[in-house]
């Protein structure tokens, strides 16, 4: 299906791109706090529900921008009868499939809001997400990129009663840079001119979000809200799905670089940073977590603590809780002379807070 005509209604504006590449220069508009931006590909099956919950914000004073990645479903059809129900919609199609990492990035060139609220086709965000973001923005200038938490749900839209809460501090979203991702991309808003200075990287095809954290924090603060303000959708179609292999081995490498740039002292191989990512977020005790990985952990931690401009309370905090956790992993290692090891490492770093883990750890071993 073509394209809708090129036409201007309000603020409502619906471009039909002309050249081969699909770039071309909106007319000059004033600007807007938020422009809510997504791209879709042949995404028919949930997309009413996505545009739905962006429409029905609480905060109203937006444009939204819908990239159709020159879907072949029902994609544009839908979006065109969006387009004429709310003047608030702005569409463009590609005239080829340009992956969601440079619609993205087009997206952000043509946008007019000054912050950049990302909604993916296939998730709903709640009423009151952005004014709840707009608000704690406000109120923390420092911060020019903010996420929030998020409910799972299923295909079929049913809650799979598991909600999911990223670190709220920017010194321990940074930490969780190293192995692990502290945003749901579906959730994050962020001011447009750092998306300028530092676009999504066009080489990577997916895992593109976590890659960009990390530029992004060396230019501003990040948070998140500790309430959960979008509904992730898990469906067998999700790119993070269906490209799984793909996106984990990316968000290594980026993991790896991350690392090499603390401690460039050794080679830090992705499977001794597999090793620290499962014993950092897994539940407790897994197997296969060794010694060796722990003084790794340990190690990487030291390093990141010298840091500039983190919070010293948060960094006591994560360490205690690093020292907690390498305590309970003392206790399950099956050869005596690891479990020295490990301690003789932790009461070199910092036998203070060692001392208190162990206290912390025996009150728990007498009331369990």
């Amino acid at each position: 299906m073509p394209p809708p005509s090129a036409n201007a209604h309000h603020n409502r504006l619906v471009y039909n791109p002309c050249d081969q590449q699909g770039f071309f220069s909106p007319p000059l508009m004033s600007p807007l706090p938020i422009t809510v931006l997504t791209s879709v590909f042949n995404g028919a099956l949930y997309l009413d529900a996505a545009i739905e919950s962006v429409l029905a914000q609480s905060f109203t004073d937006f444009e939204f921008l819908l990239i159709d990645d020159a879907s072949t479903d029902a994609t544009p059809a839908l979006l065109a009868a969006w387009a004429r129900r709310d003047s608030r919609i702005v569409l463009v199609r590609n005239p080829s499939n340009l992956g969601l990492t440079k619609s993205l990035n087009k997206g952000i060139r043509l946008a007019r809001g000054e912050w950049i609220a990302r909604q993916d086709a296939d998730d709903i965000s709640l009423p009151q997400r952005l004014e709840k973001q707009m608000a704690f923005l406000a109120n923390h200038p420092e911060v020019g990129l903010l996420g929030t938490g998020s409910i799972l749900i299923d295909s079929q839209g049913k809650i799979a009663n598991q909600t999911l809460l990223n670190p709220t501090d920017h010194t321990e979203i940074k930490w969780q840079l190293l192995y692990d991702n502290p945003f749901y991309h579906t959730s994050t808003i962020f001011r447009r001119e750092l998306g300028l200075q530092h676009p999504y990287d066009e080489s990577l095809r997916f895992g593109q979000d976590f890659e960009l954290w990390g530029r992004l924090l060396t230019a501003t603060q990040g948070a998140n809200l500790a309430a959960p303000l979008v509904y992730y959708r898990h469906h067998d179609n999700r790119i993070s799905t269906i490209h799984y292999s793909q996106q984990i081995e990316n968000a290594l490498g980026v993991m790896r670089q991350r690392i090499l740039s603390l401690v460039p002292d050794r080679p830090w191989s992705l499977q001794e940073i597999k090793a620290m990512r499962t014993l950092a977020t897994s539940s407790w005790p897994t197997r296969g977590e060794s010694v060796e990985t722990a003084l790794l952990l340990l190690k990487l931690f030291a390093a990141f603590a010298v840091g500039e401009g983190l919070n010293p309370k948060t960094l006591s905090d994560l360490q205690a809780r690093l020292l907690d956790r390498l305590w309970r992993l003392a206790r399950h290692l099956p050869l005596l002379r690891d479990q020295k090891t490990l301690l003789i490492a932790m009461w070199r770093y910092d036998k203070w807070q060692t001392l208190a883990s162990l206290r912390r750890e025996l009150k728990r071993f007498m009331v369990g």
